[in-house]
């Protein structure tokens, strides 16, 4: 294509703009440049276009907010298109590792001792530590949370209600107990670190909503894909030799919760196969960025197996001279 400069010298400097503008403008469409001129008339020729459609003729935008938003409502979660982190991120410890990792160190700054006493206390009374769990009785001793004696439910000398429950509930047994019962004690102790401690107990509330709330969209999504885990193929080489294939363009999905977030969260990258997948996802990502500069990498994997394949003993495919020479007709 002529330069501006030098087409100026040749026509009008005004017929030479207007020139390379309309060759500017031609050339964002896209094969234009194989195309010839009796060609691209008849395409401008038989275009249609929107009149007579006011509505999309005045859009300044390709698709508008409302209908893309609506769309996401319809087809995705929470307002916005699925990622397979939506229905499979659990397994990749999407939205569960961080918030288990937090609740641990949360927990750490939240005064939780006498709690797990409780909690250590309910262990000891089932584990047979203060008396038979069944037939009782259980006497748990005095220092400890809900220190009292507790009693089994019999009816024909068959326990009805073990000596267990009743040091739970802190009722039953046919004797009355004569402490309050461990779940009560919990009870009260909780309602004492949600007070005392307000501030993690919303933190930790916050973790754990957000986890249910992400089991609960997995298994509504995995029901709407129609994914059967309890018919699924083990082993199935096709299917994993396509995700090998595949791996290169699913490193170009690093959107939050694409794929390339969920295989480096399943791959386990203290093994070579592992820190391979995380490779494999980068070369993606290095391959695109090395196209769009023009740049042309070759595999130095060999496309023809070194040594070669020995070959097949085959029925001659040619004729030789003298089939050839029998073959003609004078």
């Amino acid at each position: 294509m002529i330069a501006y400069d030098r087409l100026s010298q040749i026509v009008p400097a005004d017929q030479a703009l207007a020139s390379k503008a309309l060759a500017t403008s031609l050339q964002q469409i896209a094969g234009v440049t194989n195309m010839t001129l009796p060609v691209l008339a008849n395409v401008v020729t038989n275009l249609q276009t929107t009149i007579n459609l006011p509505l999309i003729t005045e859009l300044t935008q390709a698709v508008p907010t409302a209908v893309s938003d609506y769309l996401s409502n319809i087809g995705g979660a929470n307002g916005r298109p699925v990622g397979v982190c939506d229905v499979l991120g659990i397994a990749a410890g999407y939205q569960v590792t961080d918030y288990f990792l937090n609740t641990v160190s949360t927990l750490a700054n939240t005064n939780v001792a006498y709690l797990t006493t409780i909690y250590q206390t309910m262990d000891s009374v089932v584990g047979n530590v203060y008396g038979d769990p069944v037939a009782g009785p259980v006497v748990i001793p005095g220092g400890q949370p809900a220190a009292g004696t507790y009693y089994a439910v019999t009816s024909n000398a068959v326990v009805t209600t073990t000596a267990a429950d009743s040091a739970f509930t802190g009722t039953g047994g046919d004797t009355p107990p004569t402490g309050p019962g461990l779940i009560p004690v919990a009870q009260t102790e909780i309602g004492n670190i949600a007070t005392n401690s307000s501030a993690q107990v919303s933190t930790l509330s916050g973790y754990f909503t957000s986890m249910a709330q992400q089991v609960s969209l997995e298994d509504s999504l995995q029901v709407a894909a129609g994914i059967d885990f309890a018919n699924l193929v083990a082993i199935n080489n096709p299917t994993v030799y396509s995700l090998v294939y595949n791996l290169p363009s699913y490193g170009l999905q690093t959107e939050q919760g694409g794929m390339a977030q969920y295989w480096e969260g399943v791959a386990n990258i203290s093994t070579f196969t592992g820190q391979a997948v995380v490779a494999v996802l980068r070369e993606g990502v290095n391959g695109s960025v090395l196209g769009r500069a023009g740049i042309q990498t070759n595999a130095i994997v060999p496309s023809n197996p070194v040594p070669p394949l020995p070959q097949a003993n085959l029925i001659p495919s040619t004729y030789s001279e003298q089939q050839a020479g029998n073959a003609v007709v004078i």
